[in-house]
């Protein structure tokens, strides 16, 4: 029969343990903070990243600590990677010479990503002035887990959207708000794509011998050859499309726009420019609802909406795929655009 002292002794190991976890844990998100907090690590680990789907959550972290302040009034370029590749900041900082421009485009960046983004520019610039991108695809774009937040649960408990979502879905919302109890956890991705390019040359990248990562992941790129498109009209791709979301992406736009006007912030919302055939690659449920939703947007006053009419024309030649604008039609789209927030 076991003593009363040896039974004494194990009780308090027992406590001990539970104790020596939570310190554990305390002690990780403590240093996890604060090494995301340091602007030389976030700079340094940004520097070569490489942009895309990946690198979106701590490429946004860094752009968006560093916009310049309030007082300057920046003008800010959101929305999917069409807008990453496609617009410019020179022709608005040429036309506006004292507002510094920035480009903050992410892949795939949906309404509910940019309502994310939104709310840690609201903090870091609450007056700028708002220039939004949108795209057939986008008003329909999955959730990312990076991106999630209370108000993603919001948007998605709203029109009945929960209705429709799947087990996975909720897992996705459930992993996506733990990742924002830790950056490591949200900039995982991304720091797998930094490790992969500093690899080769640890010294030169800790050094910044090593050139940064471009800004655009299509830059460089030439376009798609005829064939590409040519296997492609006609049939719809339904990739990346979760229509179940179409509610929750359009009350997180139409709650993006009612914080905007709080704020008095002006806002210009683009119908971005797609290439000849890119309808027919669509599923219909996605070009109805974008249409009606557009069409929704140029009926209102408290917004400047540039459509597809009020761009210059663009040829083939002006777009590398269905989606994404060449050089030659980047700079036209850039500088109309600009040419019209100028006038406003």
């Amino acid at each position: 029969m076991p003593s009363s002292t040896s039974s004494s002794e194990a009780r308090p190991r027992a406590r001990r343990v539970p104790t020596a976890f939570l310190l554990a844990v305390l002690l990780f998100a403590a240093g996890d903070r604060l090494l995301w907090s340091n602007n030389g690590w976030l700079h340094f680990v940004s520097r070569y990243t490489p942009p895309g789907p990946n690198g979106d959550p701590l490429l946004s972290t860094v752009a968006i600590r560093d916009l310049p302040p309030p007082s300057e009034l920046p003008i800010l370029l959101l929305g999917s990677s069409q807008v990453r590749e496609g617009l410019d900041c020179a022709p608005f900082e040429r036309r506006l010479p004292d507002r510094p421009c920035r480009n903050l485009g992410i892949s795939a960046g949906s309404p509910l990503d940019i309502l994310y983004l939104w709310r840690q520019i609201e903090r870091a610039a609450p007056r700028h002035v708002m220039v939004l991108g949108l795209f057939p695809k986008v008003l329909h774009g999955r959730l990312k887990e990076p991106f999630v937040s209370l108000d993603t649960v919001g948007c998605l408990l709203s029109r009945g959207t929960w209705k429709r979502l799947t087990g996975s879905d909720w897992i996705d919302v459930a992993f996506g708000l733990l990742q924002g109890l830790s950056p490591s956890l949200r900039y995982k991705d991304g720091f797998w794509d930094f490790h992969g390019v500093v690899r080769p040359d640890l010294r030169a990248a800790w050094a910044w011998r090593m050139p940064p990562q471009p800004t655009r992941r299509l830059g460089q790129e030439p376009p798609q050859p005829p064939e590409y498109f040519a296997l492609r009209l006609g049939k719809v791709d339904p990739e990346g499309v979760r229509p179940s979301l179409a509610g929750a992406q359009e009350e997180a736009l139409e709650r993006l726009l009612a914080g905007e006007k709080r704020r008095g912030n002006r806002v210009v919302e683009n119908d971005f420019p797609t290439r000849t055939g890119y309808e027919s690659t669509l599923l219909p449920e996605t070009l109805a609802n974008h249409r009606r939703i557009v069409a929704g947007l140029a009926r209102r006053r408290d917004i400047t909406f540039v459509s597809g009419e009020d761009l210059p024309r663009l040829d083939l030649t002006d777009f590398l795929d269905f989606t994404h604008l060449a050089k030659s039609g980047r700079a036209k789209v850039s500088e109309r655009v600009a040419e019209i927030l100028a006038r406003r």
